[in-house]
């Protein structure tokens, strides 16, 4: 049974990629004209994309979104734009797709850079760094989606950016952005011998040196997340688990993916590695757990955790606080 999680202290900073501060307005978007009027306004901004990299002010600090305006907007009209939402002002903000236009690479410069999303985002503000995983998301789902997977004909973008329509009147399919569920979990039980808790982290050969995660996996059709969850275990790990309690979620954009967080009570301890999926599974105690996760940016340190903006770093200092 899923369960929710024992009260803990509210975290000082959301977990990466969530709490943006747009309201994505999805019932007036689907209206042309009100959108169209929020696109022209002289206060409406506008967040370049090129190659999937989001232009950031480096100058600010912290580092922030380098929001354009309308004019840089007119100038490039044909570029695809998506609505992200509106601002507690009611100010329209939009991610523009900037790859079939090569002189907006000289936006490129010394104060503003196309940087990647993922190694930028623990320098934004929480609120921004969710604004970048919209965009990221459904800039990327609108490259690949440009052809009816019902009969391959052109689509064309619709509802603001939220869905695109097959151009084929014998077809007319509806397809809309979509979201693959993960689960991410933590394995935990009591040593018998010392009385510790301990929880089981893994790593993979693609991993840097010297960090360790949660383990992690697709979930498949037909299943629940606390199946997914005892599944993943079961195959990377060979550990059994019973009860799933579910603690926290983050959407994580590469390309689009919801990261279910939770923790599964193991009810076994021999640890059978699976070697396509993992180089090493270990048990790791509290205190084991707490060192790892002061060292997670200290690139030398080893062992050590995931780095803080990832949902893994964030289970383990929820469990380390009795979650």
């Amino acid at each position: 049974m899923l369960t929710a999680p024992k009260p803990t202290k509210t975290p000082s900073r959301p977990i990466g990629f969530s709490g943006s501060n747009l309201d994505r307005a999805g019932n007036p978007r689907r209206n042309p004209e009100w959108l169209g009027e929020k696109r022209r306004r002289p206060d409406s901004r506008f967040l370049p994309l090129r190659e999937l990299k989001a232009l950031v002010d480096i100058t600010a600090k912290p580092a922030r979104i380098a929001w354009l305006d309308t004019a840089w907007a007119d100038a490039h009209a044909g570029l695809p734009c998506l609505f992200l939402g509106l601002d507690e002002a009611g100010i329209a903000h939009f991610t523009v797709d900037c790859d079939a236009d090569e002189s907006t690479a000289a936006l490129h410069g010394e104060a503003i850079k196309f940087i990647d999303v993922r190694s930028i985002a623990p320098m934004l503000p929480p609120e921004e760094a969710a604004i970048l995983a919209q965009a990221r998301s459904l800039t990327d789902w609108h490259q690949r989606h440009r052809f009816c997977a019902q009969c391959g004909s052109p689509t064309q973008m619709a509802e603001a950016g939220y869905s695109r329509h097959c151009t084929n009147e014998a077809c007319k399919a509806q397809h809309f952005p979509r979201t693959d569920p993960v689960v991410i979990m933590l394995a935990v039980r009591r040593d018998e011998t010392t009385g510790e808790d301990m929880v089981l982290l893994g790593r993979q050969s693609r991993f840097p040196p010297g960090m360790y995660s949660a383990l992690a996996g697709f979930m498949e059709p037909g299943e629940t997340i606390e199946e997914a969850v005892r599944r993943e275990i079961l195959e990377e790990s060979g550990i059994q688990t019973g009860d799933v309690r579910y603690i926290a979620c983050q959407p994580w954009p590469f390309p689009s993916s919801l990261m279910i967080g939770c923790i599964a009570e193991a009810t076994s301890s021999e640890i059978t590695v699976d070697p396509t999926e993992l180089e090493e599974a270990r048990w790791f105690s509290r205190d084991e757990v707490e060192e790892m996760r002061v060292k997670s940016t200290d690139m030398e340190a080893s062992p050590r955790l995931s780095p803080p903006l990832a949902l893994a770093h964030q289970l383990a200092k929820r469990w380390l606080a009795g979650a």
